[in-house]
């Protein structure tokens, strides 16, 4: 075995060991922040009233906005429509589970301007704070027109029968 043999071999180990380091982490992480109570999908029956596309950034505890939620079905940022339906809210993630919100769990809905790692302008998140169990959670969304936001902000809050923060 050369030395530029023995070289990559142990890049490759390196590698791997990163790997199993940062997965162990997040189930470790995931473990230590116990079981998020999800909806779903087919228990929101309502009829559809408004949607928009744009992009999952986050879902966050409300009490520790820093700390991202590990559980698998909230993890990871993409492509995502949101539906509001007369009964409550559907977050459908490209290539990732849904996520539903009854409106008798929504607490508030508010815009901001930054989340975990995500920074954008001035109010450029939707921010819905909601009920999943006993856990006060916060789930923010970047919609692709700025129009999107107010609009669904205002609607969201009605249909959650509570006074928007803007």
């Amino acid at each position: 075995m050369t030395q530029r043999d023995t070289v990559a071999t142990l890049c490759i180990i390196f590698f791997v060991l990163l790997v199993a380091v940062a997965v162990r982490s997040i189930k470790k992480r995931a473990q230590a922040q116990g079981p998020i109570a999800l909806l779903d999908v087919d228990s929101l029956t309502g009829n559809e009233i408004a949607e928009a596309s744009g992009f999952y950034v986050a879902t966050t505890f409300a009490e520790a906005p820093l700390s991202r939620l590990a559980d698998r079905r909230l993890l990871h940022r993409g492509k995502a429509r949101l539906s509001v339906l007369t009964d409550g809210v559907i977050i459908d993630r490209t290539g990732e589970p849904s996520i539903a919100i009854q409106a008798n769990d929504i607490q508030f809905v508010a815009r901001a301007s930054a989340t975990i790692d995500r920074g954008v302008e001035n109010n450029g998140l939707l921010a819905i704070t909601w009920n999943a169990g006993s856990n006060s959670l916060t789930t923010n969304l970047r919609l692709s027109r700025e129009d999107d936001t107010q609009e669904l902000l205002d609607l969201i809050s009605k249909l959650a029968k509570k006074e928007a923060i803007a």
